[in-house]
């Protein structure tokens, strides 16, 4: 099934557990100069969580062209588990991508990012010590990749979600402010959350904050 749409006047009201992002976060290199990196094939990145995670935020400093991409989450570079992926279209200019996921717990982690087609530069910052880093599959010391992995609360707590079947007003598709990931992007972006007070593409707004679920059949 597809993944619930959020209307801005009546909806059925459900709640789940889930484990909310609290603002805390770790950056995936350190060091201060930065530069701008166009993707080949691939590029990937290397990282540790201590806590539960729930969310990775990838800084794209330019794309020339339509491109697209393709982000996944893996245990570790052999890519021997695939955990979540997503694809993006991207238009010329600059933006983060942002792939949010059911929360995992504290362990070691892999992302990549695979270029399908056109041209795309991503944030690498080259006097990072870390290492950690991936180009077209191998291990570089050039650079580390600028990413944050956002972290997400131990504890589950209850939220509300928009289900499957819910009314949506004419022109709702787009959220034009407020809400930290920008869009409701219906089947592209997990557990996305809407804030109540979001303004709307029609000119009204999100009266109800809710979270996205996929409802399984």
């Amino acid at each position: 099934m597809v993944i619930g749409e959020i209307t801005s006047s009546q909806q059925d009201i459900m709640f789940v557990q889930v484990r909310v992002e609290d603002a805390a976060f770790i950056e995936t290199h350190n060091g201060t100069v930065k530069a701008n990196y166009y993707i080949n094939n691939s590029i990937g990145q290397r990282f540790a969580v201590t806590r539960w995670m729930g969310r990775i935020k990838i800084k794209i400093v330019n794309v020339n062209e339509a491109s697209r991409l393709r982000l996944s989450l893996w245990d570790s570079p052999a890519k021997n588990k695939l955990f979540f992926e997503n694809e993006y279209q991207l238009n010329p200019g600059s933006t983060v991508l942002h792939l949010s996921f059911n929360p995992l717990p504290a362990g070691d982690y892999y992302w990549e990012l695979e270029r399908l087609s056109g041209s795309v530069g991503v944030s690498v910052v080259s006097d990072s010590t870390l290492h950690n880093a991936y180009n077209d599959g191998n291990p570089t010391t050039a650079f580390d990749v600028e990413s944050k992995i956002m972290y997400v609360t131990d504890a589950e707590e209850e939220r509300p979600v928009a289900v499957v079947g819910d009314p949506v007003d004419s022109g709702v598709n787009t959220i034009s402010g407020g809400s930290e990931l920008g869009k409701i992007m219906v089947g592209s972006v997990e557990k996305n959350i809407s804030r109540a007070g979001d303004s709307l593409a029609n000119g009204g707004q999100v009266l109800q904050g809710c979270w996205f679920v996929e409802m399984e059949t």
